[in-house]
């Protein structure tokens, strides 16, 4: 499980060191690759990232839509592993499509993690929770 939220700073090789409590989970490898219904990374372990993967294969080849989704999703997709410091590496593909410089905002989010430009996250994440406009339906119908 990930909780949590983070700020941590890329090395001059565009290495990223993951959060300690987040490197059991990450230890026998992972996935990063784009997440296209936000400008920001997916990171995944490998058991959770098959379970992706097998859905997102599983859409109709014929659909336009759902070709172009598999396509943003599996070409950007890295095969990692964290390194004796806990660091892995972000492919400059995927750190551009982020808009991801030096720093970084580590976000987990239940069973994957998500990587952002800083200011990005304060645009999609912390302004609309100031301003008040996060979806209260959704809250709603959580029931807590």
């Amino acid at each position: 499980m990930f909780l949590g939220e983070y700020n941590h700073t890329l090395d001059d090789k565009g290495r990223l060191t993951v959060p300690a409590k987040y490197r059991t989970d990450l230890a026998s490898g992972l996935v990063a690759t784009r997440n296209p219904a936000e400008r920001c990374l997916l990171v995944m372990p490998l058991h959770k990232w098959e379970e992706v993967a097998a859905k997102v294969n599983a859409l109709p080849l014929a659909d336009p839509g759902s070709a172009a989704f598999r396509r943003a999703v599996f070409s950007a997709a890295d095969n990692l592993r964290p390194d004796k410091q806990g660091r892995i590496l972000l492919s400059p593909r995927l750190r551009e499509y982020a808009g991801i410089e030096d720093e970084v905002v580590i976000a987990g989010v239940y069973s994957y993690i998500e990587l952002w430009a800083p200011y990005r996250w304060r645009e999609r994440v912390l302004e609309p929770l100031e301003a008040g406009t996060i979806d209260a339906q959704i809250y709603a119908a959580l029931d807590i």
